[in-house]
């Protein structure tokens, strides 16, 4: 603990820290794994505090486990052997052993309770060391930023007194830029008021220029279709005189054209004639050329019979020089010989017959070579011979080839000649042919001339008819677009109302006459059906009194005289003819009323038809009246606009004042659009004055705020050092924690390996007691057969049976698979040759193999104890001990410089 004003712990506390490394101490589980392997390294084995005698393998080596998970057990070797000589001088028995081997394996199991339960606290223990360490780093980091805070707050400081100056003057700029601003309005207000002058004196002149512009409008096209009925005599006047030069024209090709026909024939005959010549001068050419083709073959035919000759005489000179060469050879032999035979006759009374013998065998060798040599001379003979015919027979060729080559130098030199005077003939054809075809190619380019000149007048005479039905089609839509006519309209019109009345006038007739035979007919169909009314009523009177003489007839039947009756019968008899009469009388009636009705229905017919043809007449001639009105008023109007000049000149001055408001408009409304745009840029630059005034008032309060929190954060160093100091005396009681449980869990670890030790000596000792009777069977009964000790090896390897599962429970239960395996493997490895008799003897039934098994056992065993116990410290082997303290050394300085920790301290 120190107080807030302890400036120097504070500084000390806050400086920069170096780490530095130490080692520390070696606590008891590590010191105990660096025992363990200085002697595996170093090959000794742990002393028992008993005499062991020299059969003796091995003892139980236990290490120490440091850890919970790193507890090891290097070699673990029992011999039953051993084990029961040891029995026997300390005088076990085996329920003594049995009783310490639970006793054991009950302190077995407590010390790996304890064991766990120190573990758990090691682990409890670790996490509140690692809490506490959080807490100390959060208070050291809150400590910290409080000292670097109380180093921050000058400079904040002074940023803050940066940040006022500058929201000083960014208010300034805030002032200066809504001057500004307004200044640009009100010269935009100025602009604007000036614009809509301006657009008041445009809209005023706007009005003049349209009611200006329909009169205007209407003497400008009265001008434009005036125009245009020009440009149509113009058309038909040029159509005139194109059609008069086409004629002309037209002759003029027609005469061309026979001249060319002419010139044509002409220049026919003068290519025919060329042609001929031609085709004589190519027999010609043709002909020399065969001829230089023959002179240029006997040339080559002569050169070849030159070269051969050449050759052939070479190879006659080659012969001669061999011959003369064959010659000389024989004069040399020749000469050599007589030479020698001279020898021989010099020598013959002086030299020794060797010699002489000697010489006569080189003259016989030389008279050989002197006989070849001949041979050769009249080879090389024959061969002159020969070469001379060959070269005699080629002189003879080269000479008939220059004979051959004079005669076709001749009828080359014919040829020739022949040739040039066809190149003649043909010049003077090819001469007049081109006179002729260049007379031709004048005569089409007359022709051709003419015809373009033709088609040039056809062209303009068909562009000048288009050109005049457009025209036509343009005055008709002028006319027509602005309800224009001409006096030859008003004449159209005229004569449509003259022809119109002329057929109103022609159909008047027929009507009048139609009327005046429908009236007359009608009569007559009156009068008919007068006679019909006639006659249906004279049948109705007749047909009624009829009916009433029968009524009467059937009433007075009964009543009436015969006589009455008699007389009323005559009576309808008499009704009955009448009857019938009337009704002939009434079909008659309207019979004729049918035919004088159809009559009528056809007069009716042509009354309508001629009604209907005067009606449409009078509809035509009506209509042709309106047109001609209609026409009329329009020529007036046409004529009217075409003398009304003065609306154009109006219209075009009014049109002319309104361009140039228009442009006083332009410029104002380019005067309002530089005012909008400086009064944009104005408010622009003002909320961009705003803005950073904006932007400086919150770093301001920024920075301002930061410097609060700095200082707040530095007014609470005090706070944060008292709380670091608490979190550092906690994490030191936690870590003092730490270390007791780390220290209690080595202690119990160490505890329970010594428990372990414990139950596996035991276990090790329970098994040679069991082993112990059958032992000594064997060594005091080996002739005879015993069933009861049989019984007794069975009660043994059952007890033993026993044992071994309760080594297997007590393995199980107090450490993992790996360290089952790990105790299980080295007794396989200690025993090897020992389970290979083991093996045997649980195989060996009978007492004879029993025996046979002992002595196969103790033969095997004797030389592996002999060597395990020289190996023994008790020994007192020096080399073995020197092994092992050399063993314990290395692993000190092993545990020393590679097992240490690194310790951080404070500087």
């Amino acid at each position: 603990m120190f107080s807030k004003n302890n400036k120097k712990m504070i500084a000390e506390r806050s400086a920069e820290r170096t780490l530095k490394y130490g080692l520390v101490k070696l606590n008891v589980g590590l010191a105990s794994v660096l025992l363990a392997t200085g002697l595996t390294f170093a090959g000794g084995q742990a002393a028992s505090a008993d005499t062991v005698t020299t059969n003796t393998e091995a003892q139980t080596t236990e290490v120490a486990p440091g850890q919970n998970d790193a507890t090891t057990e290097a070699t673990e070797t029992t011999n039953k052997a051993d084990a029961a000589t040891q029995t026997e001088n300390q005088g076990l028995t085996k329920e003594s052993a049995t009783e310490s081997l639970k006793d054991a394996k009950a302190t077995q199991d407590k010390a790996q309770g304890e064991v766990a339960e120190a573990t758990k606290n090691v682990e409890d223990a670790t996490t509140v060391r690692n809490d506490a360490k959080d807490v100390e780093a959060s208070a050291q980091k809150d400590l910290d930023a409080s000292l670097q805070a109380k180093k921050d707050i000058p400079a904040a400081t002074d940023k803050v007194k940066e940040d006022s100056a500058a929201l000083d003057n960014a208010r300034d700029d805030v002032d200066k830029a809504q001057d500004n601003t307004e200044v640009a309005r009100e010269a935009e207000n100025t602009a604007v008021v000036n614009e809509n002058a301006a657009q008041e004196k445009v809209n005023a002149q706007q009005k003049t220029v349209d009611d200006l512009k329909p009169a205007a409008d209407q003497a400008t096209a009265a001008q434009n279709t005036a125009k245009a009925a020009d440009d149509i005599v113009s058309d038909q006047a040029a159509i005139q005189k194109d059609t008069e030069d086409e004629a002309n024209l037209q002759q003029v090709v027609k005469e061309a054209q026979t001249t060319v026909n002419n010139l044509v024939e002409t220049a026919r005959q003068a290519a025919e004639t060329e042609t001929q010549a031609v085709d004589a001068l190519k027999k010609a050419k043709e002909a020399e050329v065969s001829a230089q083709t023959n002179v240029d073959a006997t040339r080559t035919a002569l050169k070849d019979a030159t070269a051969q000759a050449e050759k052939d005489k070479a190879a006659l000179e080659e012969a001669q020089k061999a011959g003369d060469a064959a010659r000389a050879t024989v004069k040399g032999w020749e000469d050599k010989i007589a030479q020698w035979q001279q020898f021989l006759v010099d020598e013959k009374d002086t030299s020794s017959s060797e010699h002489l013998n000697n010489l006569k065998k080189g003259i016989a060798a030389m008279k050989v070579r002197l006989g070849q040599a001949q041979d050769a001379v009249a080879e090389a003979q024959k061969a002159i011979d020969s070469a001379l015919d060959i070269y005699g027979a080629s002189r003879a060729k080269q000479t008939k080839a220059e004979e051959t080559l004079t005669k076709a130098n001749a009828a080359l030199a014919i040829a020739k000649m022949s040739t040039a005077a066809a190149q003649t003939k043909e010049k003077a054809a090819a001469k007049s042919n081109a006179e002729a075809q260049a007379a031709l190619e004048a005569g089409k380019a007359a022709l051709e001339k003419s015809q373009a000149e033709l088609a040039s007048v056809q062209d303009k005479l068909a562009a000048d008819k288009d050109k005049l039905a457009a025209d036509q089609a343009k005055y008709n839509d002028l006319k027509a677009q602005n309800n224009f006519a001409d006096d030859e309209d008003v004449a159209a019109a005229q004569a449509a109302v003259d022809e119109a009345q002329t057929a109103v006038d022609k159909v008047q007739p027929n009507v009048d006459k139609a009327n005046h035979a429908v009236h007359a007919q009608e009569k007559v169909v009156k009068a008919a059906q007068a006679v019909v009314d006639e006659a249906q009523a004279n049948l109705d009177a007749v047909s009624e009194k009829l009916a009433q003489w029968k009524q009467a007839l059937v009433d007075e039947k009964d009543t009436a005289t015969s006589y009455h009756l008699d007389n009323l019968k005559k009576g309808i008899k008499a009704l009955t003819i009448r009857q019938g009469q009337a009704q002939d009388a009434l079909k008659a009636a309207q019979e004729n009323l049918a035919n004088e009705q159809a009559k009528l229905a056809k007069f009716q017919a042509v009354q309508a038809k001629n009604q209907a043809a005067l009606d449409s007449a009078n509809e035509v001639l009506t209509n042709a009246k309106n047109t001609l009105a209609d026409t009329e008023k329009k020529n007036a109007d046409f004529k009217d606009a075409l003398a009304n000049t003065q609306a154009i000149k109006d219209y075009e001055a009014a049109s002319t004042t309104l361009a140039e408001y228009q442009k006083e408009l332009a410029s104002a409304q380019e005067a309002v659009a530089k005012a909008e745009t400086a009064f944009n840029e104005a408010q622009q630059k003002e909320d961009a004055a705003k803005a950073a005034y904006e932007t400086a008032k919150e770093t301001y309060l920024t920075d301002k705020a930061k410097l609060q929190d700095l200082e707040a954060l530095a007014a609470k160093e005090d706070e944060y050092v008292v709380a670091f100091e608490q979190a550092s005396d906690k994490l030191n009681e936690a870590q003092a924690a730490l270390d007791e449980a780390q220290k209690a869990l080595q202690d119990k670890n160490a505890s329970l390996s010594v428990a372990n030790g414990e139950v596996k000596y035991w276990e090790g000792v329970l098994a040679a007691l069991e082993s112990k009777p059958a032992t000594s069977d064997e060594g005091t009964q080996t002739d005879k057969p015993d069933t009861g000790k049989t019984d007794q090896g069975a009660k043994d390897n059952d007890e033993s049976g026993k044992t071994d599962q309760d080594a297997k429970d007590n393995d199980e239960s107090g450490k993992t698979d790996q360290d089952v395996k790990d105790n299980n493997e080295p007794a396989k490895t200690a025993d090897e040759d020992k389970v290979v008799v083991n093996d045997v003897k649980k195989v060996a039934t009978t007492p004879e193999k029993k025996v046979e098994v002992k002595a196969i056992a103790k033969k095997a065993e004797a030389p592996k104890a002999d060597t395990k116990a020289a190996t023994l410290p008790q020994m007192g082997e020096k080399d073995n001990n020197e092994a092992a303290v050399v063993g314990l050394g290395l692993a000190g300085v092993a545990g020393a410089l590679g097992l240490g920790v690194l310790n951080k301290k404070r500087s």
